[in-house]
């Protein structure tokens, strides 16, 4: 049986990747190659989890989308993921892209960290994608506010809609805290 994946990322980021490995392989004892002939790298699994070999590939990805190294690697820790919205997928024209890219972003790129305030969710957006990098509990609450801006809702709906999220998060938070001692009680 195959334990090897295959990541290729834009040329532009081919060195940015070369100079991870090293660390990557110190973190995760998991085998990194680069295939030049087929610009792939190839993550192979055999001597650790496939799901170490999994974050290996997630970080690979993250810096060929652009996220820088330091971010990147907080994909190693267990609480993070990377989501990536491909904005040609749901917008027709170059300037729709352009529009819903600056809704995103938002005047000096306040919309931006706002969504990022609110949610620990590092957002960088490329040229036709949204790249998250955050925690289960948080990026579904950034993913579902972005995806509002793309469907044109107002910004100060989506500001309410992270306000909310963002009690609700903290209520479900309490009560797990709450059960958790009431079992410690008893």
């Amino acid at each position: 049986m195959n334990n090897s994946m295959f990541v290729s990322v834009p040329d532009e980021k081919l060195e940015d990747v070369k100079r991870l490995i090293p660390r990557l392989k110190e973190i995760s004892g998991v085998d990194v190659e680069y295939e030049p002939r087929g610009k792939n790298f190839i993550v192979d699994a055999k001597n650790v989890s496939p799901y170490e070999a999994m974050k290996v590939v997630s970080v690979i990805k993250a810096v060929g989308y652009g996220v820088p190294s330091e971010e990147a690697l907080k994909l190693m820790g267990e609480d993070y993921i990377l989501e990536v919205i491909d904005l040609k997928e749901s917008l027709g024209s170059k300037e729709s892209l352009i529009r819903v890219k600056g809704r995103i972003i938002g005047e000096d790129g306040k919309t931006k960290r706002i969504i990022q305030e609110y949610t620990g969710v590092r957002i960088h957006v490329g040229d036709h994608f949204v790249v998250m990098l955050g925690t289960y509990e948080q990026l579904p609450i950034a993913r579902k506010a972005i995806e509002l801006l793309i469907k044109g809702r107002e910004h100060s709906t989506v500001y309410k809609y992270l306000n909310k999220a963002e009690e609700e998060l903290m209520r479900y938070r309490l009560s797990k805290v709450r059960t958790g001692r009431e079992k410690l009680i008893k």
